[in-house]
């Protein structure tokens, strides 16, 4: 999967689960900053390539919400980055440097960025949730009470399901 396919199918899948229309630039940092907490204390290789894959996903997503962004790409670099840089770029807005020392943060520890990105891409093309507070919610993390509203208002729409 190139990085072209990757941020089409994450922006497809973002609209379709209102990201777009709930969120904010803001909201979606704070997710990948979870998300880099998340590989932190992932304790497989499995769950740190889909905790990378994650964070590339909420990258996308905040570049996409930035009205000011040219269209993303991925450069790589090949050079040492730590976490903490890939979290001030976000933090910062800088979302191409981001992506790129995500990458070789992910090199660096053993990881492929490609494999990383689809890894994340097949496991939340057909997730189901919800945006609650500007922030999509997996159906799992729901309690009964969230997941009766979503029921009432997906009034059969399958693509939100998906």
């Amino acid at each position: 999967m190139t990085f072209e396919e990757f941020k089409a199918n994450v922006e497809r899948w973002a609209q379709i689960r209102g990201i777009y229309d709930q969120s904010t630039e803001a909201h979606q940092q704070a997710k990948a900053l979870e998300e880099i907490g998340e590989y932190l204390t992932a304790e497989t290789d499995e769950e740190r390539m889909d905790a990378i894959g994650d964070i590339a996903v909420c990258i996308v997503n905040a570049a996409k919400l930035d009205d000011s962004m040219k269209p993303l790409e991925l450069s790589l670099y090949y050079k040492e980055s730590e976490l903490s840089e890939v979290g001030g770029f976000i933090i910062d807005g800088n979302y191409e440097p981001a992506l790129s020392s995500l990458a070789d943060y992910a090199l660096s520890e053993g990881h492929d960025i490609w494999d990383c990105l689809e890894a994340a891409w097949n496991e939340i093309k057909h997730r189901k949730g919800m945006m609650i507070d500007g922030k999509y919610v997996k159906w799992e993390s729901l309690n009964e009470e969230q997941r009766a509203e979503f029921n009432r208002r997906d009034h059969g729409n399958t693509l939100i399901r998906q």
